[in-house]
């Protein structure tokens, strides 16, 4: 199956300076792939690319068939690439349900509109279930689920996830991780960036590793957190000891 995201020796930055110096990286349609790395390594600079908020100064960024190097954030929108920023981007002093609706505005056929809404509110119930208090008086989680639903209105075929479950307690952060599985049975194609690599990877069909602006290692989410050397270095010393703890005391491996 042809990738639905491929990034080409992306070199891409801020200033005079680059960030990214030659991004590979290709994503499968229908999965979840999760950016982990070191603080400043870009990888939410991956993400902007994709979106549009930057531009690359050298190689490409295809989606499927379509460079999208030229191509404003609005027409990458419109292909159906969703950008959810690290940040709370919901309006807080609105209602959940008027926050749903804003999902809709660049789309011109209202029937359509309609049908997604109906659509999100089936996936997260809470938007109906809250649907007339302000977004927020919503928990981090719930509102996290607000931006999932909302993206559902653009009938995305890509959605960029920047930190999702920064500031969550661990039954939300797990509610979140359950949400983007969900997302992906249904089809869509997921690309996230978590910085609780073991929590991201989890939820993750693949996993690649950024480190100083080039991608390091790509395998599959259960693989990179199997992998001493990445627990070592991106995991923390709590895997670490997982490992040695359920290592075969001969040493051998199965």
């Amino acid at each position: 199956m042809a990738p639905i995201l491929t990034l080409d020796s992306v070199f891409a930055g801020y200033g005079a300076g680059d960030i990214l110096k030659g991004v590979d990286l290709q994503v499968e349609p229908g999965t979840v792939t999760c950016l982990i790395g070191p603080n400043g390594a870009g990888k939410s600079t991956v993400l902007k690319t994709i979106s549009g908020l930057l531009r690359p100064s050298r190689g490409s960024v295809m989606f499927g068939d379509r460079e999208l190097n030229r191509l404003s954030p609005k027409a990458r929108l419109l292909l159906g690439i969703v950008h959810v920023p690290q940040e709370r981007s919901l309006f807080p002093a609105m209602s959940v349900w008027d926050n749903l609706l804003m999902g809709g505005y660049v789309i011109a056929d209202h029937k359509a509109v309609q049908e997604r809404i109906a659509h999100a509110v089936e996936v997260f119930p809470i938007c109906a279930e809250r649907a007339r208090e302000h977004a927020g008086s919503l928990s981090g989680g719930e509102q996290k689920q607000v931006e999932l639903a909302r993206t559902l209105v653009l009938d995305p075929s890509l959605i960029l996830l920047d930190e999702p479950s920064i500031g969550l307690d661990p039954k939300a952060r797990r509610q979140v991780f359950d949400s983007i599985r969900s997302l992906a049975a249904m089809g869509r194609t997921v690309l996230l960036v978590e910085q609780n690599a073991r929590s991201g990877l989890a939820a993750s069909d693949f996993g690649a590793v950024l480190e100083s602006g080039v991608v390091r290692l790509v395998a599959t989410g259960a693989n990179l957190l199997n992998d001493p050397e990445v627990a070592r270095l991106y995991l923390g010393a709590a895997h670490n000891s997982v490992l040695h703890a359920t290592a075969p005391a001969n040493g051998s491996s199965q």
